[in-house]
């Protein structure tokens, strides 16, 4: 399909409203469409290989939290957001444009409703984000992630799409379960937030194992660079083969190759847990806007797939004993692995591709 001008897609914040979007961006550049990116100064970091052919930065930050000054100042910042979206899309007329949630994209989906751009919105998580809330209403389409949407403003139609993945995610599509020989491999990660409480908690109870259990383990785990060297010191102590690094830029392959996970929930995580299938400890993010991360691991732990824990049950002597089940029993984890594939809609790159192009449509034949 061929339409006059790029598609606008708006994320930012975090990793995890980028990485859709990215996914979104590369179908839409295989159907030979041009894209626009819009995000904040925080968003840009996770952008480096966003295939965009245009992009800007605006100002955005939440008003949801802190006192009446940070909530002013908040508002002045959208406000800001707002004017930017408005004079750039004015230079580079969009055909259509979608939200991804987080701030950054309420004032340019704002900009386009006022400029009559139909955009769209796709939720990640489980529950409908604040930004979203506010959109959700005028939007062309309204795409989720899961099963269940939580905090959807009655009247308001959805269509469930999945989580759009990267292509480094999709070439391990129901990659097989990785066969024993005399191995189990672990992989622990903590997400872009709350990372700390991950160098304690897993590797005490990983020490805490049986030997025989402990010897056999291969562990992979991404840690804060501040606590690495205490991390690779418990690790050596514990008799523990483990690789620890900050950041693993290939963490899908790294997940494929595991036998079992301990991560956090966030949507991208989960998603990605379902696409390649493979069982998962989940600690969801006590912090999160409105418990998202909780009804995310739900999709998989309603499957089967998952074991939650608690962010305030995640210590040493909680964790031990799944750990230790689960390890112990490779039938189980075949079982969790199996279990998880499907759980959240694959195809969603393709789906929500075809919903922008729809939309675009409507810019095509005014």
């Amino acid at each position: 399909m061929s339409v006059s001008g790029p598609i606008a897609l708006a994320a930012g914040g975090t990793g995890g409203h980028l990485f859709p979007a990215e996914a979104l961006a590369q179908e839409l550049k295989r159907r030979g469409h041009k894209v626009l990116l819009v995000t904040d100064a925080r968003g840009a970091r996770y952008a480096s290989n966003f295939p965009a052919d245009e992009r800007f930065e605006i100002s955005a930050a939440t008003p949801s939290i802190g006192g009446p000054v940070a909530k002013a100042a908040a508002a002045v910042s959208i406000a800001a957001g707002l004017i930017t979206s408005m004079r750039e899309f004015r230079k580079r007329k969009p055909a259509a444009a979608v939200g991804f949630g987080g701030y950054p994209s309420l004032p340019a989906m704002k900009a386009a409703e006022l400029m009559n751009i139909p955009y769209g919105v796709h939720e990640q998580n489980g529950v409908l984000g604040r930004a979203n809330r506010l959109l959700v209403r005028k939007a062309a389409f309204v795409a989720h992630a899961f099963p269940v949407l939580e905090k959807l403003p009655a009247g308001v139609d959805t269509v469930e799409v999945g989580n759009p993945v990267r292509d480094a995610v999709a070439a391990l599509d129901r990659a097989a379960y990785p066969s024993f020989n005399g191995e189990l491999h672990l992989l622990i990660f903590g997400g872009s937030q709350g990372a700390s409480i991950f160098s304690g908690a897993p590797v005490k109870a990983i020490a805490s194992l049986p030997e025989a259990l402990r010897k056999k383990l291969v562990v992979t785990h991404q840690a804060r660079e501040a606590d690495m060297e205490a991390v690779k010191a418990a690790y050596a102590e514990a008799g523990v083969r483990a690789e620890v690094a900050p950041f693993f830029s290939d963490l899908p392959a790294r997940m494929a190759a595991a036998h079992l996970v301990i991560s956090r929930a966030g949507a991208s995580t989960v998603t990605e847990l379902s696409a390649i299938g493979r069982p998962s400890i989940l600690v969801p993010l006590a912090i999160a806007m409105d418990d998202h991360q909780t009804g995310n691991a739900r999709a998989l732990k309603d499957k089967n797939a998952a074991v939650i824990l608690p962010e305030n049950e995640f210590n040493a002597y909680e964790l031990a004993a799944p750990l230790e089940a689960m390890l112990s029993d490779p039938a189980r984890l075949r079982a969790m692995a199996d279990a998880a594939q499907g759980a959240v809609k694959a195809g969603a790159a393709s789906r929500l591709a075809d919903l922008v192009e729809d939309i675009a449509a409507l810019t095509a034949a005014a």
